[in-house]
């Protein structure tokens, strides 16, 4: 039986994500945070299948929860949910390893969308922006891979590889592969050619 874990600091919104929700799938089991300190403790307690996290909760950051899940529980799947759709949210869910993003204000048919690739294990984010406008313009690093791009924020932090291995429960010999990878693709030749580039492009 699928868990969806709903941290909302709005009652209705809860209720109303967790009717939506049932009426596409049957047997759901629901689990209800108001705050981020909920929210550790419920994801304490059991295994969630998937957490869906208002972005703008009082005095707490949403995506400072999505971080903490990505550390504690990395196969938790994290929709973000947000009260407007925002292209700005929308990639930094991305960008952050969100499975998803969605606003409440968007179509009945998107939020479902959202869900149901999410519970099958893939990614859809809604309203990400158009990089081909002038707003947002193609960087050169968009060639990376989500997982690339996680290696090289691990580099330009400063760990070493058997650090990131273990983070992103990997070989070292696969992250030795992804940091050649990554400095192909970009036209480096080492970590520091990396570095710079991150603080450069705004990366870090």
């Amino acid at each position: 039986m699928p868990s969806v874990l709903i941290v909302d600091d709005n009652l209705l919104a809860r209720q109303g994500l967790k009717h939506l929700l049932s009426q596409e799938q049957k047997g759901l089991a629901f689990g209800e945070a108001r705050t981020a300190e909920e929210a550790v403790a419920a994801l304490a307690k059991r295994r969630w299948d998937i957490v869906v996290i208002e972005a703008s909760l009082p005095g707490y950051d949403g995506f400072q929860i999505l971080q903490e899940v990505r550390r504690s529980h990395p196969a938790v799947r994290v929709v973000m949910l947000s009260s407007h759709t925002n292209p700005e949210q929308a990639l930094q869910a991305r960008q952050s390893r969100a499975s998803g993003y969605v606003g409440k204000n968007s179509p009945r048919a998107d939020v479902l969308r959202v869900f149901r690739s999410v519970l099958a294990g893939k990614n859809r984010f809604v309203g990400l922006p158009d990089h081909q406008s002038a707003l947002w313009p193609l960087p050169e690093h968009l060639p990376l891979s989500t997982r690339e791009r996680d290696v090289l924020l691990a580099f330009v932090a400063g760990k070493r590889v058997s650090e990131i291995a273990a983070e992103l429960n990997l070989s070292v010999k696969t992250i030795s592969t992804y940091k050649r990878r990554i400095l192909d693709k970009l036209q480096l030749s080492s970590i520091a050619d990396l570095v710079r580039y991150a603080i450069e492009h705004k990366l870090a």
